[in-house]
């Protein structure tokens, strides 16, 4: 949904204190796209949610990830902040390093945040 129309939609909902509500408000005004696309952001930052995680029980610095890896550290952080989708390779790639390989995960345990 892009910004301006967001807005509009925004200023046609009642106003809300609590974000909940507010994201609650945003889906039920969506489309079946949006609603679709918000879906895959989820996934996204759950993925990199994931790898953050894992990068800092490891103890690692994303320089030090990026070094061990081969992986960039620009994209590392861009996976980490879920602006991105990054394949299987790479998500294999950056889990050698941490000591995790990657599993096959339902769908519903990566949007479910």
């Amino acid at each position: 949904m892009g910004y301006n129309l967001w807005m509009t939609r925004r200023k046609e909902m009642r106003m809300t204190t609590k974000f909940d509500d507010f994201v609650r408000e945003v889906e039920d005004a969506s489309t079946d796209e949006e609603r679709h696309e918000l879906d895959a952001a989820r996934a996204r930052f759950k993925i990199g949610a994931r790898l953050l995680q894992q990068r800092q029980a490891a103890g690692l610095s994303q320089q030090q990830l990026a070094v061990a890896s081969g992986i960039a550290q620009a994209d590392i952080s861009r996976i980490e902040r879920g602006q991105v989708n990054p394949t299987a390779a790479t998500l294999e790639t950056l889990g050698a390093p941490l000591g995790v390989t990657l599993d096959y995960v339902p769908v519903l345990e990566l949007i479910d945040v």
